[in-house]
């Protein structure tokens, strides 16, 4: 199944003006800023392209999809359950967040092996990855 892409007019939250993922301090925590080159057909193809993670093995649609892309991990998470997504940077170090199984992380470095970005990959992770 292919899904939706759903920016969200109305929401600022994970754009800025850089060529580059980052964060931003935000009330509750850090905040993903996905790069600016980002139109929504690429974060489509970024989405369909994403390791699905169900819940439940009865769930009828991915609770998340991580995906990687340009040596950054995202996470999108249903605007509207069973048909579109809203992605965004992902870390594992932001308190009360549950962390992937490691089936994910495997997925998604062989995706960045078969992109020839491993390093990147594993820079993200070690900055990011909330391991260290």
């Amino acid at each position: 199944m292919a899904w939706e892409y759903e920016r969200g007019g109305h929401r600022y939250k994970h754009r800025w003006s850089k060529d580059c993922a980052g964060f931003e301090p935000g009330r509750k925590g850090a905040v993903g800023k996905c790069p600016c080159h980002i139109d929504d057909k690429l974060a489509r193809q970024i989405l369909n392209q994403g390791v699905p993670f169900y819940d439940t093995e009865e769930s009828p649609f991915p609770a998340v999809i991580y995906a990687f892309y340009d040596g950054v991990i995202y996470e999108a998470v249903p605007t509207n359950p069973g048909s579109s997504y809203h992605g965004y940077p992902w870390r594992g170090d932001l308190p009360g967040r549950l962390r992937p199984p490691r089936r994910i992380f495997r997925q998604l470095e062989a995706v960045a092996q078969k992109a020839g970005q491993l390093r990147e990959y594993r820079k993200w992770m070690k900055k990011y990855g909330g391991l260290g």
